[in-house]
């Protein structure tokens, strides 16, 4: 294991080339019709590559197009999922700026995903701000990725409240043996059934013995923070609430495998041999990152929907980065 790194590298260096050629001279990105807003997992690809001018363009494309006066990214171009999980496309932009030292734009952003945190439940509303005195509906990734988030900023006290929300939903779960249910209520609790809305169940809850596409990166999103926290921390309940969670993914076999979640998952993997230095974590991470070059294309894209995707070939550069920066100095 841990012999393919060069191939890895080579795999990364043509997806930033091929994310290259989808820029416009004035930091705009193709197809234009998606607006800023489809775009925002770019910046942190590029800082990652060494691309500091061209992250630094989208982020003030994102800026002049969706940024208000309140910290957040107002678009009528956001797509189901990003309104599903509203703070989601904000932290990555907000994680981006902070990298690039932009201050003046990471902190009211920040301030505004802030808005979504549920003081005594600690987990982030899914779609709107938490406002007191409401059932609001909260969720796994909206939770992890904004705590995630938070922790570049320092906001270890705002993070340690989204572990325990995390907790909650764990302690929360009917059959953890092959079943995530990954909403709750802030009053009501755990959502079992099916809003009316939603085209089918895979919408509440991953299902291991499910073989559709299944929702596995909500999964690496929950264990990467929770991993990252107690690498911070140092406490244990931190890790081992990571390591329940990630049990989930090795009990689902080789299904998680066949999909874009691992993608999320590498990383997960990844920041749970950093938290622990058990090299089998790395060698799950390493699986996970092969598999998603499998199914990826030879110029160094994804595709999603019949045509390669900006978007997801950003987000995959940044777990491969992280895998080869664990990598550093592991005896291959």
């Amino acid at each position: 294991m841990l012999n393919n790194s060069e191939n890895i590298r080579a795999s990364l260096e043509n997806s930033i080339r091929w994310m290259l050629t989808q820029l416009n001279d004035d930091g705009t990105v193709n197809p234009l019709p998606k607006g800023a807003i489809g775009y925002y997992k770019l910046p942190w690809a590029f800082i990652l590559a060494g691309k500091y001018r061209e992250a630094k363009q989208i982020i003030d494309w994102t800026v002049r197009e969706t940024f208000s006066s309140d910290g957040d990214l107002k678009s009528d171009k956001r797509q189901k999922f990003h309104l599903d999980f509203y703070t989601y496309p904000n932290t990555w932009i907000c994680l981006a700026a902070h990298l690039l030292s932009l201050f003046e734009l990471s902190y009211p952003m920040w301030n505004f995903i802030t808005t979504f945190q549920d003081p005594e439940t600690g987990g982030y509303c899914s779609k709107t701000p938490w406002e007191s005195g409401k059932d609001i509906l909260q969720d796994a990734i909206s939770t992890a990725w904004s705590s995630m988030t938070g922790l570049y900023l320092g906001k270890i006290e705002e993070a340690e409240k989204g572990a325990s929300f995390l907790q909650t939903l764990m302690d929360e779960q009917p059959d953890f043996t092959r079943t995530f249910y990954y909403y709750r209520y802030s009053r009501s609790g755990l959502v079992r059934e099916k809003p009316e809305e939603e085209p089918d169940d895979r919408f509440i809850r991953i299902n291991m013995k499910e073989k559709e596409e299944n929702f596995y990166y909500i999964l690496g999103a929950v264990v990467s923070f929770l991993a990252k926290l107690a690498s911070i921390t140092k406490d244990p309940k931190h890790l081992d609430l990571a390591k329940t969670y990630f049990d989930f993914v090795v009990r689902a076999g080789e299904h998680p495998f066949n999909t874009e979640s691992c993608g999320k998952l590498c990383f997960a993997a990844a920041n749970l041999y950093e938290a622990t230095r058990d090299i089998g974590y790395l060698e799950w991470a390493e699986r996970f990152v092969l598999s998603l070059l499998k199914i990826g294309e030879a110029d160094g894209s994804w595709i999603r929907g019949g045509k390669p995707t900006v978007s997801s070939t950003a987000e995959f550069c940044v777990w491969r980065t992280h895998f080869l920066n664990m990598i550093t100095g592991v005896s291959e």
